[in-house]
């Protein structure tokens, strides 16, 4: 299914205000000066660059021509994946830890591969850095087809990771609904050895030349 559309035109004025806002509240924060003239300057300097980034903060949609504004967002939502996500970070720092100090033989590093489309260019880079952040889990590569390959630590780490909780939590932020599998991918000996040979020829190639300007 297709992800909402969402317009654009006539919503600048809801998007400016919403960049805005945490503007003006980091400034306040940060300076914690209540004379008029600076208060004017920061009205008048975080309304500059407001107006200037709604327009650059608008992006397209990765499936659909929709277009969507980085920033619109449920703010009570992020807030709720957000302590989910710290929750998952720290148990999965307990569970690392103790694979690495007292079972050291269920280390088994391995990549695995999913799908999950998001049209949101956002929840693409939120997914990809919430696996990172998560101890046991790194986003290696994301395909333009919505799959990611993940490099797991142990099998745990993969199995917890291959259920869709995140996946499916991240597209419930943005409204949007994915379709999240699990995929097998084989890949091909031949290739694997011939792929660092030629990488590796490369960077010969380049120090030969360097040495040689060195010698000059």
């Amino acid at each position: 299914m297709k992800a909402k559309r969402i317009e654009t035109n006539g919503s600048r004025v809801l998007y400016f205000f919403e960049t805005l806002i945490p503007l003006l509240l980091l400034w306040f924060i940060m300076s914690a000066i209540f004379e008029s003239k600076f208060i004017l300057f920061g009205v008048t300097s975080c309304a500059i660059i407001a107006a200037i980034s709604v327009k650059v903060l608008i992006v397209g949609g990765l499936k659909t021509d929709n277009e969507y504004y980085i920033l619109h967002i449920n703010p009570f939502r992020m807030i709720v994946y957000f302590f989910w996500l710290v929750k998952e970070i720290i148990k999965s720092s307990v569970d690392v830890s103790k694979v690495v100090l007292f079972h050291r033989d269920s280390i088994n590093p391995h990549i695995i591969w999913f799908k999950a489309d998001y049209d949101h260019p956002a929840a693409r880079a939120l997914l990809a850095n919430s696996i990172t952040l998560t101890p046991g889990t790194i986003t290696v590569d994301i395909f333009d087809d919505g799959v990611y390959s993940v490099h797991a630590l142990t099998d745990a780490a993969a199995e917890g990771l291959l259920e869709g909780s995140m996946q499916q939590r991240i597209a419930k932020l943005y409204d949007e609904e994915i379709d999240f599998k699990p995929i097998k991918v084989k890949l091909d000996p031949a290739l694997a050895k011939r792929e660092p040979a030629r990488v590796v020829s490369k960077v010969m190639s380049k120090r030969k030349a360097f040495r040689r300007l060195e010698r000059r």
